[in-house]
């Protein structure tokens, strides 16, 4: 079963894939994110699904895969 957690970081971690049409390009974050998504953001990190160096994140390779399986 997916947790809360897991569930949230999902939904940057699939924005992110289309956004970058599944590439593994840096994408600049908005200066203003509420704290929800920065929670999922840092899930998401955490997972592996997703790098983040402060002002930007990309999708590894995990995060591609976890988004074409569905």
């Amino acid at each position: 079963m997916v947790d809360q957690n897991d569930r949230s970081a999902r939904l940057p971690v699939r924005a992110l894939y289309y956004a970058t049409d599944g590439e593994h390009h840096w994408w600049l974050l908005p200066t203003e994110l509420n704290d929800l998504t920065k929670q999922a953001i840092a899930v998401a990190v955490d997972r592996g699904w997703m790098v983040n160096r402060g002002d930007s994140v990309k999708l590894t390779a995990a995060g591609r895969d976890l988004i074409r399986r569905g």
